[in-house]
């Protein structure tokens, strides 16, 4: 049989998941493929492990340990296929994916690869209330993608000679390097998102992403690569570099206050400010902040927030940060007021707090009047007002009146 696709998978003392990760390839509905897993120098049972899976599409190579990069890169210059994979070997597929990635790709040549929705799991595989991801046109690919990356590497299937033409991974990096390829690939192709959760993507303590420092030290490493170090002064800079230097920095903060660290959060966000005042207009910069230390798995479960207490973070530091009289931040203002409450809001509605919900987007609105005129908002906002019952009662006797 042909193989159109190569999964790879490297592993480094994952004896304990990658026999899931096999299993959800053979599971598979799309059989064209070979998964070749790349054990990095693996001292628990992974060879083992591995070993009782007999299906003759299945490959182990074993190395020295290298790094994460470095197993990935053997796995690519082993593969055969037209398309290449990475799962991870403590992430899974569901039974379509494979299907679905290829069948995007098969009919639109000019695409570079394909990403998709991740379901977040926990240690044990059990799902968890979040899903993780966003999809955007192909054509505005380069630049969400230059705001950080938002989707891991189990997601993704590309053309394998694409990848192999950009440079693979670069082993320099110790983490972040699948958002290095992507902006690589990002410069001369386009990737197209498919809106469905068809990888799971398994969160626990301890995995790198949640080393903060050197989640940041990383990041401006590949910023440095693509758009020139932090030097001079950001007002020199164009805006592209000004915008992803600034998400940076606010990504960075989300990280540390996701851990509870505010103080940290504060600096880090301030920082990130200074080289990109846009941040304040953008809702998600403060819906982010009103989840507070919320774990990735759960960000956005309102009801499990203290939003009450993540609103005095939000509002005693936009309060002190405004207070030092900037020119730069005064056009903001009152949207970052606004962007605050209507995150409040949304997050209270959510929750079931009416009370609270229907208080902060009034406020929200006395900052910014032309949400009245967004049927999103001005429609939360009725609803709030009349009450969840008379207003879905009104929805019924309208519908009921149009039949």
């Amino acid at each position: 049989m042909t193989v159109t696709v190569s999964v790879v998978i490297p592993c480094y003392n994952h004896g304990h998941y990658v026999h899931f990760a096999l299993k959800s390839v053979l599971a598979q509905t799309f059989t064209a493929w070979e998964a070749i897993v790349v054990d990095d120098g693996s001292t628990d049972d992974t060879p083992t492990v591995v070993a009782q899976f007999t299906d003759a599409r299945i490959r182990y190579i074993r190395q020295k340990n290298q790094g994460l990069s470095a197993a990935r890169n053997t796995g690519i210059g082993a593969a055969q296929g037209e398309y290449v994979a990475f799962l991870d070997a403590d992430d899974e597929w569901q039974p379509r994916f494979l299907e679905h990635c290829v069948a995007v790709l098969v009919h639109n040549e000019a695409l570079a690869g394909v990403y998709s929705f991740a379901q977040f799991i926990d240690p044990q595989g059990v799902a968890l209330p979040q899903v993780g991801g966003q999809v955007v046109p192909p054509s505005a690919f380069r630049k969400r993608l230059l705001e950080g990356g938002f989707f891991p590497p189990c997601t993704t299937l590309v053309r394998t000679t694409l990848v192999r033409e950009v440079g693979s991974f670069d082993t320099r990096l110790t983490s972040l390097e699948d958002w290095d390829l992507w902006l690589r690939l990002s410069a001369h192709y386009q990737m197209q998102g498919i809106p469905e959760a068809l990888a799971r993507y398994r969160v626990y303590p301890g995995s790198m992403s949640t080393n903060v420092e050197r989640m940041h030290a990383n990041r401006q490493a590949v910023l440095a690569k693509h758009l020139g170090a932090f030097t001079g002064r950001p007002q020199d800079w164009s805006d592209e570099k000004r915008c992803a230097y600034g998400f940076a920095y606010r990504c960075t903060a989300i990280d540390f206050i996701q851990q509870g660290n505010w103080d940290a959060g504060w600096r880090y966000l301030e920082q990130g400010l200074a080289v990109w005042p846009n941040l304040l207009a953008r809702l998600d910069t403060f819906y982010e902040l009103a989840c507070g230390n919320q774990p990735r798995g759960y960000r956005g479960q309102a009801a499990t927030l203290d939003i009450e207490s993540n609103a005095r973070h939000m509002l005693d530091w936009l309060e002190k940060f405004l207070a030092n009289n900037d020119p730069q931040f005064a056009p903001l203002r009152r949207t970052a007021y606004a962007n605050t409450y209507l995150a409040l809001g949304m997050l209270s509605d959510q929750a079931g707090h009416w009370s609270a919900a229907r208080r902060y987007l009034l406020r929200a609105i006395k900052f910014d009047m032309r949400l009245l005129a967004s049927p999103t908002y001005g429609r939360r906002l009725l609803k709030l007002c009349l009450g969840h019952r008379i207003f879905s009662a009104l929805k019924r006797d309208t519908k009921t009146s149009s039949l």
